[in-house]
């Protein structure tokens, strides 16, 4: 079948259907990096802005990831109301009623179901339902199918009623075998000197393996473990937001942090900054949820704090923001960073098991391999997405920059996951 790839990326949808020896017929991808590497390694062209895409040819099936920003978490979640890429999806829904394809193929971030209270994801049903498809979704992710990479991901298909008849789609069901990120690392001797950590990252992490490593046996951290809140007593309510000198006089802050045994800097600016990042900068009064974490993490460090020691305190609070949050998600596993998963997050020092990599994002969190000491090269993410950089089919090329093929395998779709569910839908036409 022939079939065009909107939003394509570096070409998720194009590598799962050309395996199954379908035909791209048109591509089209605003990224001009990401359609570089598109047309390197597919030979075809991509269009630019889909806004512009008009008198297409021929297709029974429209394939698009279309952007995830407007209803990611860890974007603005403005969905429809994100006037360059909300929209989007109205203009793919303008390319189904002109062209009329077989199938609709759709890929998102699972949070789309429920952004809004669930009425973005209504409104795109109901769209695809009205323009004459049955509609269908799921959530799947590459762990479930032997992948070592955890990947929720929202799929959508729609199917014409007309050749659809009674029969009902079913996507993959995945099985609960385990996974290691063993298989898609290369050889240890392979690896280049610069995907190594430096001595600062080692030291860092070297500090946290501390602690972990010391915690009483019937200890567990805070999840998450916040280090700004260990010997802290500064009240959690009456005072916030900090900022407002209406609320608190700035003597009054002086005279908390001297009891905290902290000295205070001279002027109101400088002394909000003496208090943690997230407490500095609230507008309003702390949210219940975070009086929480508090509290949990200065409970722990009473506990503990004899245990880890004052010294180490004092070497992990000279960290930036970033490297004073840790989150232990091993469990009971082994208290050892260096032998599990570890990435390095905005939110913190994130560890986890070794059974599988967290997902692959756009921004710079590449995986580090605990006990290598050292980060994921790109093709090693490549296989964690399933792209043939290994050469059964045709070998896939990735971006000579790192930071660039990062970027781009962050973004894509998983293609052995495609390629399941195009296998389920090739049952209907």
């Amino acid at each position: 079948m022939k079939f065009i790839d909107l939003f394509c990326g570096i070409g998720g949808f194009h590598s799962a259907l050309s395996q199954l020896g379908h035909e791209c017929v048109f591509a089209c991808d605003i990224d001009k990096d990401a359609a570089a590497m598109y047309e390197y390694n597919f030979n075809i062209r991509v269009h630019k802005d889909i806004r512009e895409c008009n008198n297409l040819p021929n297709f029974d099936i429209l394939c698009a990831g279309f952007p995830c920003q407007p209803f990611s978490k860890s974007g603005s979640q403005d969905g429809f109301r994100d006037k360059t890429r909300g929209t989007l999806f109205h203009e793919i829904m303008r390319i189904v009623k002109e062209s009329k394809p077989k199938i609709i193929f759709l890929e998102n971030v699972p949070n789309l179901e429920s952004h809004d209270g669930g009425n973005t994801y209504k409104i795109i049903k109901k769209s695809i339902i009205k323009s004459g498809y049955y509609f269908s979704s799921d959530k799947l992710s590459p762990h479930e199918f032997g992948t070592p990479q955890i990947r929720k991901r929202l799929f959508m298909v729609g199917i014409r009623r007309d050749i659809s008849g009674k029969k009902k789609f079913c996507f993959p069901q995945g099985t609960d075998k385990n996974t290691d990120v063993r298989s898609i690392l290369d050889e240890d001797d392979s690896i280049p000197k610069k995907y190594f950590l430096s001595k600062k990252e080692i030291n860092v992490l070297n500090t946290w393996n501390h602690f972990i490593s010391n915690l009483p046996i019937l200890s567990k951290p805070a999840s998450p473990t916040w280090s700004q809140e260990f010997d802290r007593t500064y009240p959690l309510n009456n005072i916030h937001p900090i900022s407002s000198s209406k609320l608190v006089k700035i003597r009054e802050l002086k005279d908390i942090l001297r009891n905290e045994g902290i000295m205070p800097q001279k002027y109101r600016s400088d002394v909000i900054t003496q208090f943690p990042p997230y407490i500095s900068s609230l507008q309003s009064t702390i949210p219940k949820w975070k009086i929480k974490f508090i509290v949990n993490n200065r409970n722990l460090w009473n506990n503990v704090s004899n245990d880890v020691g004052i010294k180490w305190l004092n070497k992990v609070r000279k960290y930036k923001d970033t490297f004073q949050k840790f989150e232990w998600q091993v469990g009971n596993g082994e208290r050892d960073i260096w032998k599990h998963i570890i990435q390095t997050r905005p939110s913190g020092i994130r560890v986890k098991k070794s059974n599988y990599i967290p997902a692959l994002v756009a921004i710079s969190q590449v995986p580090i391999i605990g006990w290598q000491k050292r980060r994921m090269t790109p093709k090693e993410c490549a296989r964690a997405q399933d792209f043939d950089v290994d050469g059964d089919f045709r070998t896939f090329t990735l971006h000579k920059k790192d930071n660039i093929a990062y970027k781009q395998l962050g973004n894509s779709v998983n293609v052995k996951v495609v390629k399941l569910i195009m296998q389920k839908i090739e049952e209907f036409v």
